[in-house]
């Protein structure tokens, strides 16, 4: 196993965004929310938000996520994480983990 690897379990919180980059190569965009389970005082599961996660995938992969995945839908991902810099418009220093 890879030393930055992550496995996520969730549901897709809108259809996957699929786009080509300028060569022609495919790339999928979505989120996945995630729930903690916990018993709560009364013995009962419980789910709870969370958080929100950022995800790509790319090639063949991409197509076939955003032909026969669906908004809701439930789904398993692993891969790794990655974090992105950036300065925003007005010059602030953005960051995000995807």
């Amino acid at each position: 196993m890879a030393d930055n690897s992550v496995t996520l379990v969730g549901n897709l919180t809108d259809d996957p965004e699929l786009r080509f980059t300028p060569s022609g190569r495919q790339v999928a965009n979505f989120t996945v929310a995630v729930n903690k389970r916990f018993k709560n005082n009364e013995g009962q599961w419980e789910d709870r938000l969370d958080g929100f996660f950022r995800c790509n995938c790319w090639g063949e992969m991409a197509e076939n996520v955003s032909e026969s995945l669906n908004k809701g839908s439930r789904i398993v991902v692993t891969g790794r994480l990655q974090q992105r810099s950036w300065e925003d418009a007005e010059g602030g220093k953005r960051s995000a983990i995807e």
